[in-house]
């Protein structure tokens, strides 16, 4: 029961007491039913205030807490020529782009979680084509060398177990790291080894930085969502930050109900 519930309910218990044990009259009792009844009518009163102010409140936390997402320009070149990380269906209909950091924990955590039922309900079906590009934090010091490790795994092949492997040994990236998970992958090493050191993989990086700068993206992950019309994404929408899987879901769902 409730402290106003419990109020109430003491207020009318007291009542039988009231009428036993003082010597009034008639007129005394009804004066005193008539002053307990207000009371009761005033705290309802003040529960159902409380009430529907506990609801506004929730109301406003909802939508506060909604993800905003923000409308970008048609991307005419989002996947690179299919030279950056993909996944899906090449005839899918929606693409999402991952902006990402090798040392981001909120990274890691969409990529154990969200990443995994995105994958399982809508890229493995042919709706969505995953693709990724790099996002390396300044405060982040391994992340950009991560960066290059996986793309040069890409260039056997090899990206997304390497990727993998990366974010289950973030607290652990370095080079000694990058030789033994090629190796492991069975990579070429002498290829990958000069990779690491080939500085258009560096650039490569840079440029995907330049690019989430000029969409607005400032923190990982960021997430660009939208249909892919006529080789195009079109309906771009910014997501920031390891949302739900509901959120992705939700955005999906939208852009595959709106008319091609």
């Amino acid at each position: 029961m409730s402290k106003y519930g419990n109020q109430i309910y003491t207020l009318l218990l007291s009542i039988p007491l009231v009428v036993g044990c003082q010597p009034t009259n008639d007129e005394s009792v009804e004066s005193e039913l008539a002053a307990l009844r207000q009371e009761v009518k005033d705290l309802k009163a003040q529960v159902e205030s409380i009430q529907s102010d506990i609801e506004l409140a929730k109301e406003n936390a909802a939508k506060a807490a909604k993800p905003k997402f923000r409308t970008l320009p048609d991307q005419k070149d989002f996947d690179g020529n299919g030279t950056i990380p993909s996944m899906g269906d090449n005839n899918a209909t929606i693409a999402i782009i991952e902006f990402s950091d090798f040392q981001c924990p909120y990274c890691k955590r969409f990529t154990d979680n969200t990443f995994t039922m995105i994958k399982e309900n809508y890229v493995d079906s042919g709706k969505v084509k995953y693709l990724t590009r790099d996002f390396p934090l300044g405060f982040h010091p391994q992340a950009k060398g991560a960066a290059i490790a996986a793309n040069c795994s890409f260039k056997q092949g090899q990206y997304w177990p390497m990727r993998h492997a990366l974010f289950s040994n973030m607290r652990n990236l370095n080079t000694t790291l990058y030789q033994k998970t090629a190796s492991d992958l069975k990579l070429d090493i002498e290829k990958f080894s000069a990779c690491l050191e080939d500085p258009q993989m560096a650039k490569d990086v840079e440029n995907d930085i330049a690019l989430a700068s000029t969409l607005g993206i400032r923190g990982t992950p960021s997430f660009v969502v939208g249909r892919i019309e006529d080789g195009q994404l079109v309906g771009a929408q910014l997501v920031v930050g390891a949302q739900d899987y509901r959120v992705f879901s939700a955005l999906f769902e939208d852009l595959l109900k709106e008319p091609k």
